[in-house]
């Protein structure tokens, strides 16, 4: 079972580390777009690294907010590697768009209404028919709020879910961010999403910024995980099922040891909730 166990990203600088031997880890994330190309350095790793650890894979480009057209190429890919690696989750952010070709993050907040959400659950029924399975959707980093919104983010993550079956990649730094720059209380956010829905969790760092004479923080997983995102993580587990738990760390890459470190505080956050539950 891989419900308690934590993973990390898979990046090339510790390629050689995670591939020629065993590490102490429970499961390792890739970012799907880095592997379409099946004769490259990434993929080569990869497959040695499947052999040795359970693989998920982590999506950006599917734009699923986004008003134009599915890239029903890209999901063929995604579908290639899904019958190629068998991974235990397929997953993608919920925040990107498209415009004309091109790719933007969360810098346009998603769009809470019942339109769109018909328009979400259309497109993600089309992905799940493609590729025979759920995806697991990513609640963003918010930074703005949409005048036009008439449900809640949890609100409308849930009834994502249970029109599609998809689940939800709950991250939690990106909950962190969105509640302070939105001004709700996180753990409310935390309450209001059912467990049972969950299929994966992110944990990372993000650095305070000052803009505009307002503190803000920025999405770069460039860092430890802050000790915000760390008190929420240990209020989940106290009131939810374990969940498998990712190390996010995707800029100023540190050395293998200290990104293991940090799984190994989740790992030990959550052995101890399911002593506190067993006790009970």
């Amino acid at each position: 079972m891989l419900d308690d166990l934590v993973g990390i990203g898979m990046r090339p600088a510790h390629y050689e580390q995670l591939t020629n031997s065993q590490v102490d880890i429970g499961w390792l994330e890739v970012h799907s777009e880095n592997h379409f190309e099946t004769n490259s350095e990434a993929t080569y790793y990869l497959d040695k690294a499947s052999d040795r650890y359970p693989i998920s894979l982590h999506g950006v480009g599917l734009a699923l907010s986004s008003q134009e057209l599915l890239d029903t190429i890209h999901i063929h890919n995604i579908k290639k590697l899904v019958d190629r690696y068998q991974p235990f989750c397929i997953s993608e952010h919920l925040g990107w768009s498209s415009i004309a070709g091109q790719h933007y993050s969360d810098a346009s907040p998603v769009s809470y209404t019942e339109e769109n959400l018909k328009h979400v659950i259309g497109r993600i029924a089309q992905i799940q028919q493609i590729l025979g399975q759920a995806i697991a959707i990513e609640n963003p980093a918010c930074y703005s709020k949409n005048k036009n919104n008439t449900l809640t983010e949890a609100a409308f993550l849930t009834e994502l879910q249970a029109a599609t079956n998809c689940t939800i990649l709950l991250d939690i730094n990106n909950v962190h961010i969105s509640s302070h720059q939105l001004e709700f209380n996180p753990y409310d956010y935390l309450a209001s999403i059912p467990s049972h829905i969950v299929s994966e969790i992110h944990l990372s760092g993000s650095n305070k910024l000052l803009k505009n004479n307002r503190i803000t923080f920025d999405q770069e997983h460039s860092q430890k995980v802050t000790p915000e995102v760390w008190q929420l993580f240990e209020y989940y587990l106290q009131h939810c099922n374990t969940i498998p738990t990712l190390i996010e760390w995707d800029a100023n890459i540190p050395r293998l040891g200290e990104l293991l470190h940090e799984a190994s505080t989740a790992q030990r956050m959550i052995l101890k909730s399911q002593h506190f539950k067993n006790a009970c």
